[in-house]
């Protein structure tokens, strides 16, 4: 059986937007699923441009923050960039505590990160 839909999909100038529809992004399942449609709705050509809009999600994991860092080196490797934004204060903690603030791009918003391409 397939797996359900976590994310919801869109695209702005380009500009491939992913939102997470899941509240928690924790146990190994969920962060699998996630990571295998996240990967799968990568452009496989050209430089990857890609926001990921965390509005609907309240906790992550560590292994989700290891596929994203995973994700941020295929869109290095492309020449691309990668935004992340609409985070609520304890997702940012996670990320600041993790120093990963320092490697990914985080925007207040949705609106800001598309100004940002």
């Amino acid at each position: 059986m397939a797996a359900p839909g976590r994310i919801d999909l869109d695209e702005v100038d380009g500009v491939r937007i992913v939102k997470f529809r899941d509240r928690q992004v924790f146990d190994d399942r969920t962060v699998r699923e996630v990571a295998d449609q996240l990967f799968a709705a990568t452009p496989s050509t050209g430089p990857i441009r890609m926001i990921l809009d965390f509005s609907a999600v309240d906790l992550v994991s560590s292994a989700l923050l290891g596929k994203l860092i995973l994700l941020q080196r295929r869109v290095d490797a492309t020449g691309g960039k990668l935004r992340l934004c609409e985070m609520s204060s304890v997702v940012r903690s996670v990320f600041k505590t993790s120093n990963l603030d320092r490697l990914f791009a985080i925007d207040r918003d949705r609106r800001e990160s598309i100004e940002a391409f």
